[in-house]
C-alpha cells in the first residue's frame, strides 16, 4: 500500500510540475461614455476578470499584434500599447494635425487609421503618408493581406491597398455585420470580431464570419462599446482542474464525466484533464482525478 501510494505521489508531483502550451483566453473591450473610457478583460465566459478606467479618453477600434493590444484613441488623435492586465498605457504616437481616428487596422508593417483620409504610420508612430478614402470607417483589420472596414452603410467592405495610395475597393464581398450598431472590427486568423455601441443600454460582443453568421456572442459589460479582440497567454498545467477554475474538486470529475458523454462543458482544460498524459479523456482520467481529491482530502 505504501509502494503504491508512493508511486501515486511522484506521477502527482512529475505532472504538478510540468507546464504545457495551455493558453489562458481572455476578450479585450472597450466603451466610453462621454469623457470617460473603460478597457474591460473578459473572461470567455463573458465574466469581468478586470476594468481600467480612464478619464478624457476616448478609446475606439483595436488591434492584436504579437498578443499585444494596441487601441486608438480618438479626440486626441493616437494610438497606445495598453497591458491589459496592468491598465498601462505606451503611446505610439500622437497625431494633432487631425481632429479624430477611427478605425485602427495593423497589415504587418504600417498601422491605417481614417480621419477625412486613411493615414498610416509605421510601429514607432513615423507617419507614412495619407490616402483619398471615402467611406466612415468605425471598425477596420487586415485579413488575407486586405483591408476590410465597417462603415456607417452598415456594411463591411474590402479594399486593396497595395497600390498605395491607390486604394481600390475588392468587389463582391459586401455583407450585412452582425447588426446595425456594430463598431469596431478586427480578424483573428479564423473569424471576425466587433461590438455594439447602443446608447443607454448593454449591446453584444461578436465573433462572426465573413458571411456575417454569429458564431458566438456575449453581453458586454457596458453600454456604448466600440471594438472587441481575443488574445491568448500560456498557463501552467494544474493536474485534475479540468474546469479551469484553479481548484481541484467533484466538479472536475463532472465536468471529465460530460466531456467523455459528448456533453461539451463551457470551459474545459484538457491538459489539467488528461492527467495520465494519453492524449485521450476516458475513464482513466475520472479515476485518477477522483484519486487525486480523495488523497489531497487524507492528508496526503
Amino acid at each position: 500500500m505504501k509502494k503504491r501510494s508512493l508511486l501515486f505521489a511522484c506521477f502527482v508531483i512529475v505532472l504538478w510540475g510540468s507546464v504545457f502550451s495551455q493558453k489562458q483566453e481572455y476578450i479585450v473591450f472597450t466603451a466610453s461614455q462621454d469623457f470617460l473610457s473603460r478597457i474591460y478583460v473578459l473572461n470567455m465566459d463573458g465574466s469581468v476578470h478586470t476594468y481600467h478606467e480612464y478619464m478624457n479618453y476616448r478609446w475606439m477600434d483595436m488591434t492584436v499584434i504579437d498578443n499585444e493590444v494596441y487601441v486608438a484613441e480618438a479626440f486626441m488623435p493616437g494610438i497606445y500599447k495598453v497591458d491589459i492586465f496592468t491598465g498601462y498605457l505606451t503611446l505610439i504616437m500622437h497625431d494633432f494635425s487631425l481632429y479624430y481616428f477611427y478605425g485602427l487596422a495593423w497589415d504587418g508593417t504600417y498601422f491605417y487609421v481614417k480621419e477625412w483620409s486613411m493615414n498610416r504610420y509605421d510601429i514607432s508612430g513615423n507617419s507614412y503618408g495619407s490616402a483619398s478614402f471615402a467611406h466612415s470607417v468605425y471598425g477596420a483589420t487586415f485579413k488575407d493581406g486586405y483591408y476590410w472596414m465597417i462603415g456607417n452603410e452598415n456594411l463591411v467592405r474590402c479594399y486593396d491597398f497595395s497600390g498605395w495610395p491607390n486604394l481600390v475597393e475588392i468587389p463582391g464581398n459586401q455583407f450585412f455585420p452582425p447588426s446595425a450598431d456594430c463598431r469596431g472590427l478586427w480578424y483573428d486568423g479564423e473569424n471576425f470580431w466587433t461590438a455594439e455601441s447602443v446608447e443607454n443600454q448593454l449591446g453584444k460582443i461578436y465573433k462572426f464570419d465573413q458571411q456575417g453568421q454569429v458564431v458566438q456572442q456575449w453581453w458586454a459589460p457596458a453600454f456604448r462599446g466600440w471594438g472587441a479582440v481575443n488574445v491568448s497567454f500560456p498557463s501552467p498545467v494544474l493536474p485534475g482542474d479540468a474546469n479551469c477554475d484553479g481548484l481541484i474538486n467533484i466538479v472536475d470529475v463532472i465536468t471529465i464525466v460530460n466531456k467523455i458523454l459528448g456533453f461539451e462543458p463551457e470551459l474545459f482544460c484538457f491538459e489539467n484533464a488528461d492527467l495520465n498524459g494519453d492524449s485521450i479523456i476516458n475513464l482513466l482520467d475520472v479515476i485518477a482525478v477522483t484519486n487525486l481529491i480523495i488523497q489531497s482530502d487524507s492528508g496526503f
